[in-house]
């Protein structure tokens, strides 16, 4: 029985690093690339498909909320919430996308503090 839960262990600690990788920032990362670069897009878009801007916008907001908790240090943790808190303080949609519209994407708080731990976000990741 012991030598059972140790092998059940063994290969849960490596199924766990498999899914980490190298880098742990990198899977936080990319998925604030996907969620931000689909908000982004649909910013430069906003003038022609302002609903379509508030669907991206909703969704995105709500995957940016369940990125955070896959944080993996205080570092982007803090990157994540001063980004988000840029994005939350607009009241209409309108704001946001002219807001994102002139905002230079490499000067996001977690894109720079991504590129410190080696993971490069590019704003047209959607």
């Amino acid at each position: 029985m012991l030598r059972r839960l140790a092998a059940t262990v063994v290969l849960l600690g490596g199924a766990l690093t498999a899914c980490a990788g190298d880098n742990p920032a990198e899977h936080f990362c990319d998925d604030y690339g996907d969620a931000v670069g689909k908000l982004y897009a649909a910013a430069g878009d906003y003038a022609a498909a302002p609903a379509q801007f508030s669907t991206v916008a909703t969704s995105a907001m709500d995957e940016l909320s369940r990125v955070r908790a896959g944080a993996p240090n205080d570092e982007l943790r803090r990157a994540f919430d001063s980004a988000y808190f840029a994005m939350t303080v607009f009241s209409q949609d309108e704001g946001l996308a002219d807001f994102l519209v002139r905002t230079d994407f490499a000067q996001d708080d977690v894109v720079k503090a991504c590129a410190e731990f080696g993971v490069e976000l590019k704003p047209d990741a959607a």
